[in-house]
């Protein structure tokens, strides 16, 4: 499989929102994200200072995308993952392994020293980063409260 991977650009920011929707709206989320509200979520994940995203295409269909920032810590840098997805028909198929250790290569060479998420459970999400080597953290949780 050959992979090409860039630097996400806000410039390509309605490529990405039309993805986002397509994969997030499917399962295992089945959210209602419209192209207008992933836009604005994208974008402000993109202007975060120290934002940081990484694509994958083959040939030029857009694969992937992770999305995060490094975020400074007192033990050092950590790369915090806000969204990552893999186009729908292609999970399962090694491309979001590869997009992960491609991402994990160029977060240590910018001086991360650990990477963190926050996922649902289940099978294709928390089991995906498990193979990663990450690891389910007991000592936290999240919460949430309607208002």
């Amino acid at each position: 499989m050959e992979i090409r991977y860039e630097e996400l650009q806000i410039c390509d920011l309605a490529e990405f929102a039309a993805s986002y929707v397509d994969t997030f709206n499917s399962p295992p989320w089945n959210d209602r994200w419209t192209i207008d509200s992933a836009a604005k979520r994208l974008q402000q994940m993109i202007n975060t200072e120290d934002s940081y995203g990484l694509c994958a295409y083959q040939d030029d269909l857009l694969c992937g995308v992770v999305l995060g920032c490094m975020e400074e810590f007192y033990t050092g840098n950590m790369f915090d993952i806000k969204e990552f997805w893999v186009r729908n028909g292609m999970r399962g198929s090694g491309i979001g392994t590869l997009i992960y250790k491609e991402l994990e290569r160029r977060v240590k060479e910018k001086g991360a020293h650990q990477i963190v998420l926050l996922t649902i459970r289940g099978d294709q999400t928390e089991h995906f980063y498990h193979n990663q080597g990450m690891v389910t953290v007991d000592d936290f949780i999240f919460m949430s409260k309607q208002i």
